[in-house]
């Protein structure tokens, strides 16, 4: 079993295949490595593992096989089926991390409608194998790599992905706390606007976004605080209030906790002319606009 040297993905093969109409099969099959199929197109196509449910592939959509699983396709009878696919090894996959644990059921199958980076990544990779110019395989590992990461967030449904699927009282709550960041609001006043007891906006939250309503309440201040920061305007401790933080010593915690690095710091790194010139709040529908984002606070 080949691996790699700092446990990326080794890839043993790609094809971009379209299957004639008429109902072929493929399988029952067992692979010895691992296979990340892309439908471009949902057909009447239907995949099958051995003792499992079939799925019907009738929406664009990845599937991945783990080696050893007895499967089969059941390609749709009336129209062509185009499918690209990828056989890799993997020695993180091989040992379950828990970053893929969302693509590690018995089988996989995620629907693309969202994940549209991963259909880049994808049809890059086909082309990359294709052309074979410089630095070639390298590339197609740091693609498939990236695919990988990119199809398990999306599998697992972290917030970036559930955004657009949040139950409407979810919704309305995180408008809410955008809407009244510098009040004294809590998290129990929230719950009752949404018609649900405490634990149960909680539980459900948690379950479309990812974090505690507490965590969204903090992170969304803190994201408020940071505006007002790279503007320069005020004090550590006026922007705590303005944040809608009780005091500063509790603001200056949380934000060297969570970031890393201090309040003042983080002022420091946006004394650059274009953060002065940041609107606050331009529209809530971009929430990650006006952030400067500190990835490695021990670079300078």
């Amino acid at each position: 079993m080949p691996t790699h040297p700092y446990g990326l993905p080794v890839i043993n093969n790609i094809g971009d295949i379209i299957i004639q109409a008429g109902g072929h099969i493929l399988g029952p099959r067992k692979i010895d490595d691992f296979e990340l199929v892309y439908f471009p197109e949902g057909t009447d196509t239907v995949y099958e593992v051995e003792g499992e449910t079939p799925q019907l592939l009738d929406s664009p959509c990845f599937v991945l096989t783990q080696p050893g699983i007895y499967h089969r396709y059941l390609f749709d009878r009336e129209r062509n089926v185009r499918h690209q696919f990828i056989h890799f090894e993997h020695d993180q996959l091989r040992g379950k991390d828990p970053r893929f644990a969302a693509l590690l059921g018995s089988h996989e199958v995620v629907p693309a409608k969202h994940a549209s980076l991963v259909v880049a990544l994808m049809s890059q990779i086909v082309v990359v194998a294709n052309h074979q110019s410089h630095h070639w395989r390298r590339r197609l590992t740091a693609l498939l790599a990236a695919a990988l990461e990119e199809l398990a967030a999306y599998a697992d449904k972290t917030p970036e992905f559930a955004v657009n699927s949040y139950p409407v009282q979810i919704a309305n709550s995180i408008a809410y706390m955008e809407e009244h960041l510098a009040e004294p609001i809590t998290i129990e006043s929230i719950a009752k606007r949404s018609g649900w007891s405490h634990e149960h906006f909680t539980r459900m939250f948690v379950a479309a976004v990812g974090i505690s309503p507490k965590r969204m309440l903090l992170e969304r201040r803190l994201h408020r605080a940071e505006e007002l920061m790279m503007k320069g305007a005020g004090t550590v401790k006026q922007i705590a209030y303005l944040a809608g933080f009780g005091d500063e010593h509790h603001f200056s915690k949380m934000y060297k906790r969570l970031r890393g690095m201090t309040a003042t710091e983080y002022m420091e790194r946006c004394k650059e002319p274009i953060f002065r010139h940041a609107a606050i709040g331009a529209d809530p529908g971009l929430p990650f606009v006006n952030r400067h984002v500190v990835v490695n606070p021990d670079i300078k």
